[in-house]
């Protein structure tokens, strides 16, 4: 969960399937944005680890800990999604209540009484080796944002109401981007882009007016902001966020120890270091076991004389010399 220090309180978390991803910390921190800013200790900057096909959603949350330190009746959330606005809420804060929403789909309305939701969904990117200039061009500002979900909350004033403007949107607002130039990338390790699920039509009609807000910070200047960079898992092994998974040739450890190693996960660095100094001399007093017993075998040889060397072979070529014969030079 990506907690502010500077703005406690105030949580923001991607979930899918009923739990929170897993995130892993963005060491850059930078953010560079023309149209919001906020001081370090009140951004939360953190990768997500994303799945094909998967539905997610956003939930924005208030505890007890947020104090506010200047006064203010709303806290207002909007959600960016690969750079565009997808939604958001706006809430009443009061000291020591909790509030908490969970965005999954987009909506847009198509007539005074129904709106179609469609579900937020991870969707695979191909990249393409186009080197046209104008494509390249193109898909440069389609990437500005790609593969990231950006939320600003804003401390604000209701001040009154105002009238809706009964616009309507047949056309969904909602584009999936499938493929991008991968020059377009800059090297950023990019896999995934939003997409959207079947249209579903809501009954849902439409309120007269709607609440009328002050920015006490004003729009550019929101009290916090949290950003997550979601990425597939191999994306994540390639910008080094997550370690990569060791090739099973080149794992190296003691024997026992390969099939325990659920069993073992508990140990600490020293029981483990003093159970492989153990098995190493285990497999130190194997090996003089089996040199002890070859020793016999090799010195029945050399008593046989059949591989015998040094001096032993010398004395095995005086052993082996024809006997001497004397012949009586006396007889007839």
């Amino acid at each position: 969960m990506a907690i502010l220090h500077g703005c406690p309180g105030v949580k923001v978390t991607i979930v899918s399937n009923g739990q929170a991803l897993n995130e892993y910390p963005d060491e850059d921190m930078a953010f560079n944005n023309k149209d919001y800013s906020a001081p370090l200790s009140r951004r939360a900057m953190a990768y997500i680890e994303c799945t094909s096909d998967t539905e997610f959603g956003i939930k924005w949350e208030i505890t007890p800990e947020y104090k506010p330190e200047v006064p203010h009746t709303h806290l207002r959330f909007r959600s960016f999604l690969d750079g565009k606005r997808i939604g958001g809420d706006t809430v009443r804060t009061s000291p020591s209540s909790s509030w908490s929403a969970t965005m999954s789909d987009t909506c847009d309305r198509i007539n005074d009484h129904e709106v179609v939701l469609r579900k937020l969904i991870f969707k695979t990117i191909k990249k393409v080796d186009d080197m046209d200039s104008a494509r390249v061009k193109a898909d440069a500002k389609l990437a500005d944002g790609l593969g990231e979900i950006l939320v600003v909350v804003h401390r604000c004033n209701k001040i009154g109401s105002v009238q809706n403007s009964r616009r309507h949107n047949p056309a969904p607002r909602t584009q999936t981007t499938t493929e991008i130039a991968e020059k377009a990338l800059k090297g950023r390790a990019i896999s995934h882009g939003v997409g959207f699920g079947p249209d579903t039509r809501v009954h849902r009609p439409q309120h007269a007016s709607a609440a009328k807000v002050s920015y006490v910070d004003g729009v550019q200047l929101p009290l916090c902001i949290f950003r997550f960079k979601y990425r597939s898992r191999e994306a994540l092994q390639q910008e080094l966020i997550i370690p990569r998974s060791p090739s099973p040739d080149l794992v190296i450890g003691p024997l026992n120890l390969r099939n325990e190693n659920n069993a073992n996960a508990s140990l600490s660095k020293e029981e483990r270091l003093a159970q492989l100094k153990r098995e190493i001399e285990e497999i130190k007093s194997e090996v003089k076991d089996e040199e002890g017993s070859q020793a016999p075998r090799k010195r029945e040889r050399d008593a046989s004389g059949e591989q015998a060397g040094g001096r032993a072979n010398k004395a095995s070529r005086h052993s082996r010399a024809e006997p001497i014969e004397c012949i009586d030079l006396t007889e007839d």
